[in-house]
């Protein structure tokens, strides 16, 4: 994943020092929420945690037309405080707030095919915290995942009277989420992967025309983690039990409003 990565950030360089007079440069800013959910199961399929709520964010992204080849690069930021329902070890229900912030930058390209379709491909850093907040005696956990994802996809796009529109559909290959977690100091901190993942993204565009420069943009992540195996866990150095991640499916929709320049 990381030979793609930098093989994306060299294509984009190359693209940089070579510019046809026929290519285009197109750029993007866009505010927006995204409904998010969290939900954790353990190996009967039983539900241990469910997080849900809706994050306020920001969407940027260029894109670099030459030819048949579109290159784009995008970040997007999301942040705020969701709902918990979840246990402690000891299987007593807890009920707090989560405050989640999610980040994810991308670098992909889009090969037209033809009559609107194009094929697409991208890598994306992921990256997602989530500070639980201890309620009563229970103890709150600050959680940190990293990941990085190969999404393959295609897109359509239509001419439509007083409208352009587009959709797409990819699929997510993602590398083992690697966990940082901390347990409010009572726990010395510890350091978990899960396993590979897969998952589906879905988006949609429209731009009215008589607002050529607005653009409206939802798109729908759904991607399904397996747990993690177990690790140590410690107390000032002295072993004190052991801690795995579950499998946990993450879902989110988002839908932004961005303004083309």
């Amino acid at each position: 994943m990381k030979s793609l990565i930098s093989a994306a950030l060299g294509a984009a360089l190359s693209l940089l020092l070579v510019q046809p007079a026929s290519a285009q440069w197109q750029a993007k800013a866009g505010a927006g929420v995204r409904a998010v959910s969290h939900t954790e199961t353990d190996g009967s399929g039983r539900r241990l945690v469910r997080e849900s709520g809706w994050l306020p964010g920001l969407a940027l992204q260029a894109d670099y037309t030459t030819g048949k080849f579109t290159w784009s690069g995008a970040l997007d930021w999301y942040r705020g405080d969701i709902d918990y329902r979840g246990q402690t070890q000891a299987g007593v229900a807890a009920a707090s707030r989560t405050a989640t912030g999610l980040a994810s930058l991308r670098f992909g390209a889009a090969y037209a095919i033809q009559n609107g379709y194009s094929a697409t491909a991208a890598v994306e850093a992921d990256t997602w915290k989530r500070d639980i907040r201890g309620s009563g005696n229970k103890v709150g956990l600050q959680e940190r995942y990293r990941s990085e994802r190969l999404i393959v996809g295609l897109s359509k796009a239509w001419q439509l009277p007083g409208a352009v529109a587009a959709a797409d559909v990819a699929v997510l290959l993602a590398t083992p989420e690697r966990m940082r977690v901390g347990f409010s100091g009572v726990l010395d901190p510890v350091s978990l992967n899960t396993k590979r993942a897969r998952g589906i993204r879905i988006g949609a565009q429209y731009r009215p025309a008589f607002a050529p420069s607005l653009e409206l943009h939802a798109s729908f992540d759904w991607i399904r983690i397996g747990r993690s195996e177990e690790a140590p866990v410690t107390r000032d150095g002295q072993f004190a039990g052991s801690v795995a991640q579950p499998e946990h499916v993450r879902q989110g929709l988002s839908v932004n409003v961005a303004r083309l320049f």
